[in-house]
């Protein structure tokens, strides 16, 4: 838990008329300064004592003295009976005894009072703030770690796309291995044979380890390696993974999970390979409907009838549901095209990028749900973004504290105090 009161003076919390100085001056707070979040010291803050204007460094003391400064125009306290250094005006600002100890209890018992309080009152502009500052966070986080995949696809978008596309194949259960995936598939060797669709496939198969004959379970092992698809799979990899010195995944991490991977390496395979999922064919999307259309890649040949190596024929639609779609949409081709449009100063489709999240529906899992039970709801993916990152980087950490649920529970406590 941060010091209380260095999170009143940074929010300002504390009141902006009537506070004077332990020495009764009259003190007003024209700016509180900067911090770095590592100090008890706020620098170049401005404040005025009586008629004179001060700049230099506001040092906070919560219980304990904390570090002084050279620079300091004002110290400020919790307790008017400790006096930090006569040279210098004191204010002291205090909070409920018990708020500190109220929100740590609501931190060790998962009480999530603060984020009900907000949606108790029925304060929807407050709510609002909330979901509109944490789904910022959101797209600023993934357009970091999609900054990232640029500088290491040699600022290729063609590259960086599709990378971020095969993370988001995960699709919760897979989403570690289909990153390790992502990151060990060699785009130049898929660039060279990207219009042969059995060895776009062979490297897809090949690099998550799925051509190895241990993988396919051993009451399918026989008639699978006497298919004719598998063993011309398995000789293009061989001949592929000499010529570009490919890297293999272990064919035993897919087996921690309960569902088959097969069908989506399948996929992105054929998504590759059509070429229709592009930069340029992204950026000039004008709707969802249209996004949908360029994931959805019907499956064809083998895996048009199969789940995974062997087994019995499957009979359904060849294209993803609307469901999956929609995931990837908002994992993957929002986030990219949000970084894309910055990059190339077209904050048009940064909009576009947003606006697809506020028109496609809720996602629909635990932590949402969570959320519905303590009054918050979800009405558009804009809104359950925002939640996931409110319940990964604070409630999760800890860090109810800095958390704007906390902020406003806190501002209401010492309005009423």
């Amino acid at each position: 838990m941060e010091n209380m009161i260095y999170e009143i003076w940074k929010n300002r919390l504390f009141p902006h008329t009537g506070l004077c100085t332990t020495n009764g001056e009259k003190l007003r707070i024209i700016d509180n300064g900067q911090n770095d979040g590592e100090s008890n010291i706020f620098n170049n803050a401005k404040i005025k004592i009586g008629n004179e204007v001060k700049t230099g460094d506001v040092i906070l003391h919560d219980k304990e003295i904390g570090t002084d400064s050279e620079n300091a125009i004002l110290h400020v306290t919790i307790d008017n009976s400790t006096r930090i250094n006569e040279k210098v005006a004191q204010v002291n600002i205090s909070y409920p005894d018990n708020l500190k100890e109220e929100l740590e209890s609501f931190i060790a018992e998962k009480n999530y009072k603060p984020c009900a309080h907000v949606s108790a009152r029925g304060e929807q502009i407050i709510l609002h703030n909330i979901l509109s500052r944490m789904l910022v966070e959101r797209i600023e986080e993934k357009a970091a770690q999609i900054e990232q995949t640029y500088q290491k696809c040699e600022k290729k978008w063609e590259d960086t796309l599709f990378q971020t596309l095969v993370r988001s194949f995960g699709f919760g259960i897979h989403r570690t291995l289909f990153k390790e995936l992502a990151d060990i598939l060699d785009f130049k060797a898929l660039a060279k044979h990207r219009d042969n669709a059995i060895q776009v496939e062979a490297i897809f198969f090949g690099q998550a380890g799925l051509l190895n004959e241990q993988s396919i379970p051993y009451f399918h092992r026989e008639s699978v390696t006497k298919n004719r698809y598998f063993k011309e799979l398995k000789r293009e990899y061989n001949f592929l993974s000499n010529k570009f010195k490919l890297q293999s995944m272990d064919y035993k991490v897919w087996e921690e999970g309960h569902s088959s991977p097969h069908l989506r390496i399948a996929r992105l395979a054929t998504i590759y390979h059509s070429r229709n999922f592009n930069m340029s064919n992204i950026a000039e999307c004008d709707s969802i409907e249209e996004l949908r259309e360029i994931i959805a890649t019907p499956l064809r040949g083998y895996w048009y009838s199969h789940s995974r190596f062997g087994g019995t024929e499957r009979f359904g639609n060849s294209k993803m549901n609307e469901r999956q779609t929609d995931v990837i949409i908002i994992n993957a081709i929002a986030p990219v095209l949000y970084v894309y449009g910055k990059h190339r100063k077209d904050f048009k489709l940064c909009e576009k990028a947003e606006d697809y999240l506020h028109a496609l529906k809720s996602e629909e899992n635990r932590i949402v749900r969570h959320w519905r039970e303590q009054g918050i709801e979800s009405n558009c993916a804009a809104d359950s973004q925002a939640l996931l990152h409110l319940d990964k980087c604070y409630c999760s950490r800890n860090e109810c504290i800095r958390c704007l649920c906390a902020y406003y529970y806190i501002k209401s406590v010492l309005k009423n105090a």
